[in-house]
C-alpha cells in the first residue's frame, strides 16, 4: 500500500510534462496569418451610383372612346409603328347604322327648312299685298328659324355620329413602340375598360429619372461650376447607365431637368438624363443603374472583399498595434469603383484591416499580420 501512494505523485508528475509541449503547440497554432492592408488616402476617380427609372420620349396609352368588340388588330407586341398607323378596328356595324340614320334626318330637316322657307316667303308676298296681317309673316318666319335650328341639330346628331364610327377605327398618335396587347379578337372593350387596349412608346431618346435627398442635393450641386442650375447641369460630365442585367449601356447621356419641387412624401429632388436610344436597346418601363463619374481627393479605398454586411450595416476587421482584430462598423459613400467602397467613416488613413478570411474571424481574436497584395 506504501508503495502505491508513492507511486501516484510519480505517474502524475509524468503525465503533465508530457502534456506540456501539446498545449504550447495548440496555442501557437491558434495564431493564424492573415493577410491585412494598410489603408492611406489618396485622390482617386470613381462614379456614383443612383437606381434609376427609364421612360420613353413619350408613352401613350391607347383606348377605345366608343363600346364594342374588337374586329380586327393590325400590329404585334413590340412592333415599330409610325404616327396614324392602324391598330385596331372595333365592329362599327351599329356605329354606320347611327350614321345612316343621321343622316336621313339632315334629309329630312333640310326639306322641313325649305318647305317652311317657301311658305314664308309666300306669306310675305300676301302681307306685302295686305291680303293677310302681319301676324301670319311673323308665324311663318319663326317656323322657319325651328325648322333651321332642327337643321342645325341633325347636322350636329351626324357629326356626332360619324365621329363614333371614326373612334372605331383606332390609329397611333405617335410613331414608337407597341407595347403589351391584353385584348384580343372578339374582346368587349369600352371607354371606362380599366386596361389600356395596348401604349405606344417613342423611344429615340430615353429619360432616367433618379432622386436624391435634400442633404444629397446641397453637396452635389456643389461640385458644379455655375451660379444657376443650368450652368451646373452644362458642366456637369456625361452619365452612364448599368442595365438590370449586368451590362453597361455603350451610349453616354446628359443630366438635364432637375425638378424645382421636392416630393412631398420623400423630400427627394428628382432629376431627369436623357440618352440616345437609336437602336432601341433602352426599354420604356425598365430599371437601371445610373452612374456619374466624380474625383475625390483624398479618398479611403476599402475593398468590397473585406467588407461584411449586418443589419443593414457594413463591417471591417480592423487590426491594433498588438495584432488584435476587432469587428468595425465603417460608413460608405454612395461613389464606388468596381472592387472598393468609398469609406466615410469607421476607419482613417494609417488604420489596418484584414482583407481576407473574414469568415475566421472573431472580434478580439490574436493573427499574425501579413501584407495583402489588393491595392
Amino acid at each position: 500500500m506504501k508503495t502505491e501512494v508513492l507511486l501516484y505523485p510519480l505517474l502524475l508528475s509524468i503525465l503533465m510534462t508530457a502534456c506540456k509541449p501539446n498545449q504550447n503547440q495548440g496555442q501557437q497554432e491558434e495564431v493564424q496569418e492573415f493577410p491585412t492592408l494598410l489603408l492611406e488616402a489618396r485622390k482617386t476617380a470613381l462614379s456614383v451610383e443612383y437606381p434609376a427609372t427609364l421612360q420613353g420620349e413619350q408613352t401613350v396609352e391607347i383606348r377605345s372612346k366608343v363600346d364594342g368588340y374588337i374586329e380586327q388588330v393590325y400590329v404585334n407586341e413590340g412592333a415599330q409603328v409610325r404616327k396614324g398607323q392602324p391598330l385596331f378596328k372595333i365592329d362599327a356595324n351599329s356605329y354606320q347604322q347611327e350614321v345612316n340614320s343621321r343622316q336621313a334626318a339632315v334629309i329630312a330637316a333640310e326639306a322641313n327648312l325649305e318647305t317652311a322657307t317657301i311658305q314664308s316667303q309666300r306669306t310675305k308676298v300676301l302681307v306685302d299685298r295686305k291680303i293677310v296681317n302681319s301676324f301670319e309673316l311673323t308665324s311663318a318666319k319663326n317656323v322657319e328659324r325651328v325648322k333651321r335650328a332642327e337643321l342645325n341639330q341633325a347636322k350636329a346628331d351626324l357629326s356626332s355620329a360619324r365621329s363614333k364610327l371614326a373612334y372605331t377605327h383606332i390609329v397611333s398618335p405617335i410613331a414608337g413602340v407597341v407595347g403589351s396587347l391584353p385584348y384580343k379578337i372578339g374582346s368587349l372593350v369600352s371607354s371606362t375598360s380599366a386596361s389600356a387596349l395596348t401604349t405606344v412608346a417613342n423611344t429615340r431618346q430615353i429619360y432616367a429619372y433618379f432622386s436624391l435627398s435634400q442633404q444629397q442635393l446641397a453637396s452635389f450641386l456643389r461640385k458644379y461650376d455655375g451660379q444657376r442650375v443650368n450652368d451646373k447641369f452644362r458642366n456637369m460630365p456625361e452619365v452612364s447607365l448599368t442595365l438590370a442585367d449586368g451590362t453597361r449601356y455603350p451610349v453616354k447621356g446628359k443630366i438635364e431637368t432637375l425638378s424645382g419641387v421636392l416630393n412631398a412624401n420623400t423630400g427627394a429632388a428628382n432629376f431627369k438624363a436623357v440618352f440616345p436610344n437609336p437602336e432601341s436597346k433602352l426599354w420604356s418601363g425598365a430599371s437601371a443603374v445610373l452612374s456619374i463619374p466624380t474625383t475625390i481627393n483624398e479618398a479611403i479605398l476599402v475593398p468590397k472583399s473585406s467588407t461584411f454586411e449586418l443589419q443593414g450595416k457594413h463591417f471591417v476587421f480592423s487590426v491594433d498595434a498588438t495584432n488584435t482584430v476587432h469587428n468595425t462598423a465603417v460608413e460608405v459613400m454612395d461613389a464606388v469603383t468596381e472592387k472598393d467602397y468609398v469609406v466615410i467613416s469607421g476607419v482613417k488613413s494609417g488604420d489596418k484591416i484584414v482583407t481576407e478570411g473574414l469568415g475566421n474571424l472573431k472580434d478580439g481574436m490574436k493573427i499574425k499580420a501579413t501584407p495583402s497584395s489588393s491595392k
